[in-house]
């Protein structure tokens, strides 16, 4: 994850997995992307965020079933980030969810933000070549991840 001092905007660090051994996980049919916004209280609290997913990323991206972890900084609100992750799919999302749920990550952030984190739990939706979109079943959403449950409280 590298950003630049005059950048606001950036792309944080692509990483995928390489050099998959047998065994580790590879995309499966159904793939989960998590997108989660921090929103930071201020300019001192978004450095302090970066650099606390910037030490989790190496956890994270050791996970079985991680494939992406990208953060991201909205060019229009830089107190804004965003952690864009993909797993290979949503048993490999959920428990990743209950990882930084239950290790401290959340408590640790709480502080640092003006409001509760914001996850959208995105699945893939393919086109036939005549046009037709095929929506996949949802899945179980976790109490207070989910930006609709969020809106509903």
């Amino acid at each position: 994850m590298s950003a630049s001092a005059d950048s606001t905007v950036g792309h944080a660090g692509h990483t995928v997995q390489t050099g998959r051994e047998r065994g580790q996980a590879v995309p499966g049919p159904d793939p989960v992307c998590l997108v989660t916004r921090f929103t930071a209280v201020d300019d001192a609290a978004a450095r302090g965020l970066l650099d606390e997913l910037r030490a989790i990323e190496g956890s994270v991206v050791a996970e079985y079933g991680h494939l992406t972890y990208d953060v991201f900084a909205d060019q229009d609100h830089p107190l804004d980030l965003y952690v864009i992750e993909t797993w290979a799919g949503a048993t490999d999302a959920q428990r990743h969810e209950d990882l930084v749920l239950g290790n401290g990550t959340v408590q640790r952030v709480m502080p640092l933000l003006t409001a509760p984190l914001r996850t959208l739990t995105l699945l893939p939706v393919a086109t036939d070549s005549a046009g037709a979109t095929y929506r996949p079943a949802p899945v179980r959403a976790q109490s207070g991840s989910n930006d609709k449950e969020a809106e509903q409280e």
